[in-house]
């Protein structure tokens, strides 16, 4: 299956499957664009506002199939198991450490470990409140983190999953039904960086500081291989759970424990998060690597 389409799909059911496409794209714009558009009207990305955008494509998908009178029973809610659910988890904790590791050790930036606001932030979901100015024990801090990382991705969950409903439950197995898979994986990516240039242009979903064309360039070279990945998953186990995992799990350790774990200096933005130069770095390296996979995987 890796040389090309689904086999045994017919012209008529490729022709179906570029309707499914369109009318998803069409329907994802059209939600999205009522909630980006409040969120620019404000110039801020409210949390309310953001969780409608992001079930946005599961939205769109869900109406899509009412429109095309499949069942919803239809979409991929099968569970993927747990080994690939738990490789979806590891995997953004992974290439984290290879992104902030190097920035902290070499000041990248003028970047370091550790601001003190965020240690008692951390500390504080064990002890409570700390003082202004208290040092945070070094032992709350670990399990500050350790709460993050494991807890948080229930509430991170609860967004990502109205994407991936839309970007791998419906879109890449309608695409993987007229391209190859190298095609799908790049251009949903392409499709998902896309769908995200409001929010960087026009609100505070951004670096905050710095070029913001840059940043949209830096954040689309990063996404669009991402998609690769994300195509993997989702073929690979039938399932959109371990993708929305996945998902979850990169907005958590990225959003949630390491860009806070970070110093800032003048520099740094340039760097981290999903605005700088390393995150490309790292995803063209993983969509090498997943598309070995899926060369070996048949898919």
């Amino acid at each position: 299956m890796n040389a090309g389409t689904t086999p045994g799909i017919s012209s008529e059911e490729k022709g179906a499957a570029w309707r499914a496409i369109l009318i998803f794209l069409i329907l994802t714009m059209a939600f999205s664009a009522v909630f980006d558009g409040i969120m620019i009207h404000q110039g801020v990305s409210s949390l309310l506002m953001v969780t409608g955008v992001m079930w946005s494509p599961g939205m769109a998908a869900i109406v899509t199939c009412l429109i095309l009178k499949r069942p919803i029973a239809s979409l991929p809610w099968r569970w993927g198991g747990w080994k690939l659910s738990w490789f979806a988890y590891l995997l953004p904790l992974a290439y984290a450490l290879a992104m902030y590791l190097p920035v902290w050790l070499g000041h990248l930036g003028g970047s370091g470990f550790g601001p003190p606001d965020a240690l008692r932030e951390f500390a504080g979901l064990v002890t409570g409140n700390l003082p202004e100015g208290a040092a945070a024990p070094a032992g709350a801090v670990a399990a500050g983190v350790l709460i993050t990382g494991t807890v948080g991705i229930i509430d991170k969950a609860s967004r990502a999953l109205g994407e991936e409903i839309g970007w791998r439950g419906f879109l890449v197995w309608e695409m993987r039904k007229v391209m190859p898979f190298w095609a799908v994986g790049l251009l949903s990516g392409f499709i998902w960086s896309l769908w995200h240039w409001p929010g960087i242009l026009f609100t505070d979903y951004n670096a905050g500081e710095g070029n913001l064309v840059v940043q949209m360039i830096l954040f689309t070279l990063s996404v669009m291989p991402m998609g690769v990945v994300y195509a993997w998953f989702a073929f690979r186990s039938g399932s959109l759970w371990p993708a929305a995992i996945l998902h979850a799990s990169h907005n958590l350790f990225l959003q949630r424990v390491f860009t806070p774990l970070t110093t800032h200096g003048e520099g740094t933005h340039v760097y981290i998060d999903e605005f700088g130069i390393l995150l490309p770095i790292v995803s063209v390296a993983l969509a090498v690597i997943f598309l070995w996979k899926a060369r070996k995987d048949g898919l």
